[in-house]
C-alpha cells in the first residue's frame, strides 16, 4: 500500500472520495404529441378490419361555376356563357335562375361546357360581365302543368389509407435489472418509458407528414398524415410573412366548401407570429409587471378556433384542420401493446401497434407553406 505524506487535496487524491450522484436522473423529453392528443389515438368512427381502410365521401350538387370564355355585352340576349368544364350539364338544368353579379337570368339550354341563358329575368338590368365573373344558382320556376325537372345526385368517392406498424424494442440483462441504477426505477422500467414517449412522438409525425404506401413482400404499409392530403386550400406563399388576412382566406374557402376549421397548428416561428397580431392592441398600464402576449384561441367570422403550438410542425407552415373530420385508431386488436419478456438471462419486451387515420373531406382543411421565417418579429 502506497503511504503520502503530508496534505491531501481533493484534485489530487480522486481515488480515495466516494462518489457524490444525485438520485435523480435529469432528462431532456420534446416527446410531446398535441395533435395527437386533440385528435385521439383510438377515434377513428368504426373499427379497422382491413391493412387498406376504406371509407366514402360525398358533397352536395354543386350550385356555383365561373364564367370562363370571356366578358358578357350587355346586349346579345339570349347568350351562350362557357363555364368551367363539365359544369354546364352536371350543375344546372333548363328553367333554373341564375345570378350574374347583380343581373338574373334564366338557363334556356345546356351542354357540357357551355350555358344558354335569357338575360334580364324578373326585370333585373342586363349589365356587362367580365371574364372569370361567378355565376350561382339561385333556384329552378318551372311553369304551371310542366314535366319535373329530372333526378339528380353525385357519385360517393371512395378514399383510403393504409396501416403502418410502429415498433420499438427494450432489451436488458437481468443483471442490470436488479442494479442500483440512477433512477429508483430499475433499468427496464425507465427504458420502457423512454420508447413508449418516441412511440408517441412517431405516431404524431406520421399524421402530420406520412405518405401511404402499399405493403408488398418487401415494402413495409404506410398511412397518408394530414399535409399530403391537403390538396384544395394549399397555398403557397413564397416566402411572405403570415398575415391574418392569410388566415382568413383560408377560413373563407373552408367555410365556403361547407365545413368549419376548428384548430390553428404551427411551429414556434408561425406561433410567435400570430402571438404578435396582438402587437398593435395591447394596453399597459404604469402599474403591470407583467408583458406578454399569447394567442390561444382565434376568432373569425367562421368560427373560434384553437391555437396550437406543435414542436413538429415545419417552421416555415401553418395548418388549419377541421377535427371533426380527422380520426386516427389501430386496426383491431393491435393497439400498442407491451409484450411479456422472451428470455432469462436478458429480456426483450416489443412495443408495437398497427394504426391508421383518417383524414376526410380534405377541403375541411388547409395549409398555408413557405412563410416567411425571419425577420417577423
Amino acid at each position: 500500500m502506497a503511504v503520502i505524506s503530508g496534505q491531501r487535496f481533493t484534485y489530487s487524491d480522486t481515488v480515495n472520495e466516494a462518489i457524490d450522484m444525485s438520485s435523480a436522473l435529469d432528462i431532456l423529453r420534446p416527446t410531446d404529441v398535441p395533435l395527437l392528443s386533440y385528435v385521439g389515438r383510438d377515434s377513428l368512427r368504426d373499427p379497422v378490419t382491413s391493412v387498406k381502410h376504406e371509407w366514402l365521401e360525398d358533397d352536395l350538387r354543386g350550385q356555383t361555376t365561373n364564367d370562363v370564355g370571356g366578358t358578357i355585352n350587355n346586349t346579345t340576349d339570349p347568350v351562350v356563357v362557357t363555364v368551367t368544364a363539365g359544369d354546364g350539364n352536371t350543375k344546372f338544368r333548363v328553367n333554373d335562375i341564375l345570378l350574374i353579379e347583380a343581373e338574373l337570368v334564366r338557363v334556356t339550354a345546356t351542354a357540357a361546357n357551355t350555358i344558354t341563358v335569357s338575360r334580364g329575368w324578373g326585370g333585373s338590368t342586363n349589365v356587362a360581365h367580365a371574364s372569370g365573373i361567378l355565376i350561382t344558382l339561385i333556384a329552378p320556376a318551372l311553369p304551371q302543368g310542366s314535366d319535373l325537372l329530372g333526378a339528380r345526385t353525385t357519385t360517393k368517392t371512395g378514399k383510403f389509407n393504409y396501416t403502418q406498424i410502429f415498433e420499438e424494442e427494450v432489451k436488458v440483462s437481468a443483471t442490470s435489472q436488479v442494479t442500483r441504477k440512477y433512477t429508483k426505477q430499475n433499468d427496464a422500467e425507465y427504458q420502457i418509458q423512454n420508447h413508449l414517449e418516441i412511440l408517441g412522438t412517431n405516431m404524431e409525425k406520421t399524421l402530420l407528414f406520412g405518405r401511404k404506401v402499399q405493403p408488398t413482400a418487401s415494402l413495409p404499409g404506410a398511412m397518408d398524415g394530414i399535409r399530403v392530403v391537403v390538396a384544395t386550400n394549399n397555398y403557397d406563399k413564397t416566402g411572405a410573412a403570415l398575415t391574418q388576412t392569410m388566415l382568413e382566406d383560408a377560413l373563407q374557402d373552408i367555410w365556403s366548401a361547407g365545413a368549419r376549421a376548428m384548430c390553428i397548428i404551427a411551429n414556434a416561428t408561425q406561433k410567435r407570429r400570430i402571438d404578435s397580431f396582438l402587437d398593435g392592441y395591447r394596453e399597459v398600464d404604469y402599474g403591470a409587471t407583467k408583458l406578454g402576449a399569447v394567442v390561444r384561441s382565434y376568432e373569425s367570422n367562421f368560427g373560434q378556433l384553437d391555437v396550437m403550438l406543435d414542436r413538429w410542425m415545419l417552421a416555415n407552415e401553418v395548418l388549419l384542420v377541421d377535427k371533426s373530420k380527422l380520426g386516427f385508431g389501430p386496426l383491431r386488436s393491435l393497439s400498442i401493446t407491451k409484450l411479456p419478456p422472451l428470455s432469462r438471462e436478458y429480456d426483450v419486451w416489443q412495443m408495437s401497434g398497427e394504426y391508421t387515420a383518417e383524414i376526410r373531406l380534405e377541403k375541411s382543411h388547409a395549409l398555408i407553406r413557405n412563410l416567411a421565417t425571419t425577420g417577423l418579429f
